[in-house]
């Protein structure tokens, strides 16, 4: 049979009050086999606002618009099942489903998704975003599913705040030596870090104190110089120095007393450097300017100097530096602009790049996409039965002829697979029962390029003769493309003039049978 298709369409909602609920419009490309569709909709995530380390909360994604559009096959009952995968910042991938509760969905018709849900258990205390990624069709009872995958950059749409859980280790860094109270995400090597905890036990000292890849693996002591205290009241506080011998990157501080410990995402500075994108232009070229291991939390002011080190154009813009010390933003460098420089607010650091400015008007090149979705491959035909000329019995053979109802194949996929249309016909007989045999009804296959539509491959028709109830018979073929990079189909009309052979000797009476065609 054609091949089903199905187009998703929706949005997804989240709702478990007591929560939160974050929209951003999403874009979807659907593949199954070879047809793809293209979607948009508006992802709705709700979740709790805060959660407790190690407490699993419930998460639910809904489609609050149209659901997917059915292919040209029925569905029965209960036989979709629905499911979506969510990005868990600093954690594994959360999967969110629903059992199989859709009622019989007609061809073309809608399919409805239900509530998709699922528990997320926060791992650690701070901050968890939450962000949309694939979502899934499964329809097993025909061994199909439909891959739904996210286009472009996806926006996160809840953003958790995980608090330590009863009983345990805090620790956070409060202060970062010469730097102002907000920034306290990175360090350089040499810098002394303040920290607070609370929970820590009053009767054991501190067993170690490491640096540990992002993962919490390969930890190490070795880099960092303790000086941390426990009050009565189960308090830490203290500092704690950076080796000079630290290796740049993002990193974790982890405290072990004993069972007990506490990690924190601590991103160790290396040296600031700049990249621009163009690294060069004529007049009134736009550079986008990035900054590496600047002071997370400060504010970086751009400006494009000549070969004297002279500022030229007047000030350009600023840019805040994100926790993890880098900042982006565009600047337009004036004629005569040899440098980029970036100065932080905070102490006057600075860092710099070539800038290759010409007096021209420059060039530029442009990376060009698009996403061409394929379409289906159907049938049609025009309505009413064949009627096939009468005969009389006269004691000779006899011919009764006719012609199919016309028929169109249209094959938008978008490949290489081409397509085959077949036919059987059952025997023929009245309403006493008597029958005239399959074999003697032929046929002559006619096949063409629809008016005025044109075909990516020619199409071809079968060689004729008699049609059997058990062997099938080609009408129409388009031969699959041997070449990767060519592509089949296009639009179609089929047809046979048909000819029946009436024995000379016959029960009279109005005889039927079914020609059954399947395209494939």
């Amino acid at each position: 049979m054609a091949a089903l298709v199905v187009a998703a369409s929706g949005s997804l909602v989240l709702a478990a009050p007591p929560a939160q609920a974050g929209s951003a419009p999403v874009t979807y490309d659907c593949v199954f086999s070879s047809s793809h569709s293209l979607f948009t909709t508006t992802a709705t995530l709700t979740a709790p606002a805060t959660a407790a380390a190690g407490e699993a909360v419930d998460v639910t994604l809904s489609l609050a618009n149209k659901g997917p559009a059915n292919g040209p096959v029925a569905l029965p009952a209960n036989s979709v099942v629905p499911s979506a995968k969510m990005l868990v910042s600093g954690q594994a991938p959360l999967t969110l489903s629903a059992p199989a509760s859709n009622p019989p969905i007609p061809a073309k018709g809608e399919i409805p998704i239900p509530d998709l849900k699922g528990k997320l258990t926060v791992a650690q205390p701070g901050t968890v975003s939450l962000t949309p990624d694939q979502l899934t069709l499964d329809i097993p009872g025909y061994g199909l599913s439909l891959s739904c995958t996210l286009q472009g950059t996806a926006t996160v749409l809840h953003t958790m705040t995980v608090t330590p859980a009863a009983g345990s280790n805090t620790a956070a860094v409060t202060g970062v030596s010469g730097r102002p109270a907000s920034n306290t995400t990175g360090a350089r090597p040499g810098d002394v870090l303040t920290l607070a905890g609370a929970g820590w036990d009053t009767s054991a000292p501190i067993d170690t104190v490491e640096l540990c890849g992002l993962a919490g693996s390969g930890c190490s002591s070795a880099d960092l110089t303790p000086d941390l205290r426990i009050g009565a009241d189960g308090k830490l506080s203290g500092t704690i120095a950076v080796g000079r011998a630290a290796a740049p990157g993002p990193r974790r501080l982890k405290i072990t007393q004993g069972n007990g410990s506490a990690s924190l995402v601590l991103g160790i500075l290396g040296n600031r450097a700049l990249q621009t994108t163009p690294g060069g232009g004529g007049p009134g070229t736009g550079t986008t300017v990035s900054g590496v291991s600047f002071d997370p939390g400060d504010e970086v002011a751009l400006a494009a100097v000549d070969k004297d080190g002279k500022p030229v154009g007047g000030p350009g813009p600023t840019a805040p530096v994100d926790a993890r010390g880098n900042f982006t933003a565009t600047l337009i460098p004036a004629v005569g602009a040899v440098r980029i420089v970036a100065t932080e607010k905070d102490g006057g650091d600075t860092a710099e790049t070539p800038w290759a400015g010409s007096s021209s008007g420059g060039g530029s090149e442009q990376n060009l996409k698009v996403v061409v979705s394929g379409g289906a491959l159907t049938m049609s035909a025009e309505p009413g039965e064949v009627t096939l000329t009468p005969v009389t019995v006269d004691g000779t053979p006899n011919d009764s002829t006719g012609a199919l109802r016309a028929l169109e194949v249209k094959d938008f996929r978008g490949s290489t697979q081409g397509w085959s249309l077949v036919g059987t016909v059952t025997d023929f007989r009245n309403a006493a029962g008597a029958v005239i045999p399959a074999a003697k009804l032929a046929w002559t296959p006619q096949c063409a390029v629809h008016p005025g539509s044109s075909a990516a491959s020619a199409v071809t028709p079968g060689s004729g003769g008699p049609l059997s109830a058990t062997t099938a018979s080609p009408l129409c073929t388009q031969a699959a493309g041997s070449d990767p990079t060519s592509v089949t189909g296009g639009h179609f009309d089929a047809g046979a003039a048909l000819n029946l052979s009436v024995p000379g000797i016959v029960q009279s009476g109005e005889y039927a049978a079914v020609l059954r065609l399947t395209l494939s």
